[in-house]
């Protein structure tokens, strides 16, 4: 698989969890969908997250790891676990002191 071809199933795992999450709200009516999703903020992140998506899998392939179609989408699927994790692993610094 080369980089563009995994970058693109990576983007596309990213898109089906956003649509996953879309498909929860199926049943409200219009008017008591959340105001989160009318916002240019949250669609912008949106958008990033899937593109750290197709960067894991890129991340994965520049490092000689070989990749699957499916791995590839679950791996941008999973893009803000995935970094949520490994940014959660850094270790907590106390505060200094101010004088």
């Amino acid at each position: 698989m080369g980089l563009i071809e995994g970058f693109l199933y990576g983007l596309l795992g990213g898109l089906l969890s956003e649509v996953l999450g879309l498909f929860r709200l199926r049943q409200q009516a219009p008017e008591d969908l959340p105001r989160w999703l009318k916002s240019w903020f949250y669609w912008a992140t949106t958008m990033l997250m899937m593109a750290a998506g197709g960067g894991l899998v890129v991340i994965y392939l520049r490092s000689g790891i070989s990749v699957q179609p499916i791995l590839a989408v679950n791996v941008g699927a999973s893009a803000p676990l995935l970094i949520g994790s490994v940014l959660g692993q850094a270790p907590s610094i106390p505060p200094g002191r101010v004088n």
